[in-house]
């Protein structure tokens, strides 16, 4: 972290200008420029009997007075017009007052006419926007300028007084003093105030960040005044108060379960299908009650959709269950594979009806097992892959081809439509495994004719590719349509369930997305699974 010191260290002999030296500079020009003006005034107004000037001075004066007047108004039209040559322009005012106040000065009678108390305010002026040793150097000038004054008009008049010149050394000494005490605290002042910027600066960078961060929270933020007024929320918070006095309504209700600070509780929002449970958290250090916040702290609400959190939830409980049944699946395999040998031998010497019936059973459901472990391992070792680009006639041609070799498909119940050109983007096994699933669940649904399954690849209305699997069937509940993608969720008593949630698996390691839809009710073809691959 920089330091006072650090950030002194640069400036040298010449503190770099910036707006707020040019503004002083200013203000030490109107400052001149009304000293001058003052004693112009003072002179003209005054009886030259009662005055320090002679009669013989006071033309002289008020010609050196005018001039210097005419430089200050110069002075201060160059500071306004902030062109550059800070430190020229400072150093040329400072040696105009100099000479200028030491010539009136020495036209009013010398030091004890009092208006060297005018060069050391120069001397300060200056100081102000100098670093010590050149407000030293100012001083230093200051004094010589005015013994060498003294010491002339001690010449031109016969004689020297003493007292003349110990006044000049302590006006000097004065100088001197105030010069370098005032430019190292203006030092000081100008290094804090560089510091406090940039304290500032990154302040503002880290509540932006901060602003940013919570505006993109899942959960919802609303931070309350000591009245328990809304200061500010995020979008999910309103999204879940919802607009109006609707929100309103739930603030109160937030407020009500979470009185205490550190506290936690569940609330409803909303009424009918808009009906959200949510859990909000009092972070407030006074607390947030229903009507007020003690003291002048604010309150920070934090509201969560419990939807989520159980969404979350379950991914854990899914991703732990898969590791497990990874393993179990695993060593399933080997005793699974000599039941079905054992089964295959015992059925050669079996010669009775219900005998081969029974070994058949057997043979059914450890291939339904051995189809199931196959799934649970093709998820656990499934591999986000590089989509290859496949020629899309071909490749589902030959995939409907293969599943009516299999005995899976009537020959011409599925039909294949291609019309685009353009290639599909996604590993050639993990299609394949997908419109498996999709095309031996549309068959259990399809009816027997010819084309009840359709399998097409186009550029949908939005100007985005999908392939789409489409069936005659009767449909979808709402029930299934919310759980479809779910392991081992499945309406059909022989079913594993894992065939839908493999197909989405598959389609986010390449990539893409798959979802379903109830597309026209007037056409044949209602229930459709999509796919949209990676563009």
């Amino acid at each position: 972290m920089p330091t006072a010191e650090a950030d002194a260290a640069p400036l040298g002999l010449l503190r770099p200008p910036e707006a707020s030296h040019w503004t002083s500079l200013r203000f030490l020009g109107l400052a001149r420029l009304i000293m001058i003006a003052l004693l112009l005034v003072f002179v003209g107004l005054a009886d030259g009997a009662h005055t320090l000037l002679e009669e013989a001075s006071r033309g002289r004066f008020v010609a050196v007075a005018s001039a210097y007047l005419a430089l200050a108004c110069a002075f201060l039209i160059a500071a306004r017009r902030q062109h550059g040559w800070f430190h020229a322009q400072l150093g040329l005012q400072v040696l105009v007052d100099l000479g200028a106040l030491t010539a009136l000065m020495t036209l009013a009678g010398g030091v004890r006419g009092g208006l060297g108390v005018l060069i050391v305010g120069a001397v300060a002026g200056a100081s102000v926007l100098s670093v010590p040793r050149i407000a030293a150097f100012f001083a230093a000038t200051a004094t010589l300028v005015m013994f060498g004054a003294e010491l002339g008009s001690g010449i031109a008049g016969q004689g020297q007084d003493a007292s003349a010149l110990a006044q000049v050394g302590l006006t000097g000494l004065a100088c001197i003093s105030l010069g370098v005490g005032i430019s190292w605290l203006a030092v000081r002042l100008d290094t804090q105030e560089r510091l406090a910027r940039r304290r500032g600066d990154d302040l503002r960078a880290q509540l932006a960040i901060t602003g940013l961060v919570i505006a993109e929270l899942r959960q919802g933020v609303v931070v309350l005044d000591a009245a328990a007024r809304v200061r500010t929320m995020n979008r999910a918070a309103r999204v879940l108060l919802g607009d109006g006095e609707g929100a309103g309504t739930a603030l109160e209700r937030l407020l009500e379960a979470a009185r205490r600070p550190g506290t936690e509780a569940d609330a409803i929002l909303g009424e009918g299908e808009g009906r959200r449970h949510v859990r909000v958290r009092n972070l407030a250090p006074g607390g947030a009650g229903a009507a007020a916040l003690p003291g002048s702290g604010s309150a920070v609400l934090i509201i969560e959709d419990l939807r989520e959190l159980e969404e979350r939830a379950r991914q854990l409980k899914l991703a732990s269950m898969g590791r497990l049944s990874a393993s179990i699946a695993h060593e399933i395999r080997n005793p699974l594979a000599a039941i079905r040998h054992a089964n295959a031998l015992l059925a050669e010497k079996l010669s009775g009806a219900l005998e081969k019936r029974l070994a058949r059973i057997v043979e059914d459901n450890s291939v339904r097992i051995d189809r199931i472990v196959e799934d649970i391992l093709a998820i656990a070792r499934r591999e986000r892959r590089a989509p290859e680009r496949l020629a899309a006639r071909e490749c589902l041609a030959r995939v409907v081809d293969e599943l009516v070799a299999n005995g899976h498909l009537e020959p011409g119940r599925a039909a294949v439509e291609v019309a685009t050109d353009e290639p599909i983007a996604f590993d050639v096994h993990h299609l394949r495994q997908v419109l498996d699933n999709l095309l031996l669940n549309a068959a259990r649904y399809a009816t027997p004719g010819a084309g009840a399954i359709r399998v097409a690849w186009r550029r949908a209305s939005d100007d985005r590719l999908e392939l789409t699997v489409a069936d005659d069937g009767p449909g979808l509940s709402e029930h299934m349509r919310d759980h479809l993608f779910e392991p081992f969720f499945t309406s059909e008593a022989r079913g594993s369930g894992l065939g839908l949630y493999l197909a989405r698996e598959l389609c986010e390691a390449n990539g893409a997305s798959i979802g379903h839809e109830f597309r026209d009710r007037d056409a044949p073809h209602r229930n459709v699974f999509v796919i949209r691959p990676a563009s």
